[in-house]
């Protein structure tokens, strides 16, 4: 599976979720994947770097 699909899973997914929390962990790992900084994602998600690096570890 090359990168391109995954994106593309990963944005079905956030569009089909209803839960917040769901929705988040997906956006994380989706502009993660992308290349953006933990800093930037923390920020865009308005969560501390510390919970976004705990997410990225988990998946």
């Amino acid at each position: 599976m090359d990168h391109r699909e995954s994106f593309q899973e990963i944005e079905n997914a956030m569009k089909q979720e209803k839960k917040r929390r769901m929705y988040e962990r997906y956006q994380t790992l989706y502009l993660y994947l992308q290349g953006t900084d933990i800093e930037q994602i923390s920020h865009t998600i308005n969560r501390s770097a510390k919970m976004v690096k705990g997410k990225l570890i988990y998946y």
